[in-house]
């Protein structure tokens, strides 16, 4: 019985075979499959998860302060999170109220009191195995896509997977926002 592929070679795996290739055994092979596989993966697999803030791959850290003050505009730095490794800024928040900050190299600057705690939301690259299947999928007819082009040479079945996936982000993204209780509009403010 099929199963949702918990790895990164079962994911290349799959697209591959959509498409008639023989799956390979490690992105390393010595063949042109293997190459692109390789060269492109972690490139579609970031371009996917930028495309949502996916709740599954959505983190929030407190941010630790560096003790140098700023040159200039701002009042603070602090450091970016290296483990998991920061994708993309969702929002910065004091007291969660949003923040306005700049991300310099790799810390984010802001204007922030001593004893505040600046919170960070982000999306990071979750690993393979806990991706959602509907997601999985979207990465699959994605990389289908891809390596229909550049290995089969066959733009039709590329843009038919194209198709699919453009289908399958939408029913992924549906389906991620059913995972989160209803945000109602928070009024406090405007009184």
């Amino acid at each position: 019985m099929p199963t949702t592929p918990s790895t990164d070679i079962e994911v290349a795996q799959k697209a591959m075979v959509m498409i008639g290739l023989e799956p390979l055994t490690s992105f390393t092979d010595n063949t042109d499959e293997a190459l692109v596989a390789n060269t492109i993966f972690e490139d579609v697999v970031a371009d996917c998860l930028g495309q949502h803030n996916w709740n599954f791959a959505t983190g929030q850290k407190t941010l630790s302060r560096l003790t140098d003050v700023p040159v200039d505009r701002w009042d603070a730095a602090y450091a970016l999170p290296t483990d998991p490794a920061v994708m993309q800024v969702i929002t910065v928040t004091i007291d969660d109220a949003p923040q306005r900050y700049d991300i310099y190299e790799r810390y984010i600057y802001i204007d922030a009191q001593l004893n505040d705690d600046v919170v960070l939301n982000y999306v990071f690259r979750p690993e393979t195995q806990y991706w959602p299947p509907t997601f999985t999928m979207w990465v699959i007819f994605r990389l289908a896509s891809v390596l229909a082009l550049s290995v089969t040479r066959k733009g039709d079945v590329a843009n038919s997977y194209t198709q699919l996936a453009e289908a399958q982000f939408r029913r992924a993204k549906a389906r991620d926002s059913q995972q989160v209780t209803t945000q109602g509009l928070r009024l406090s403010r405007y009184h």
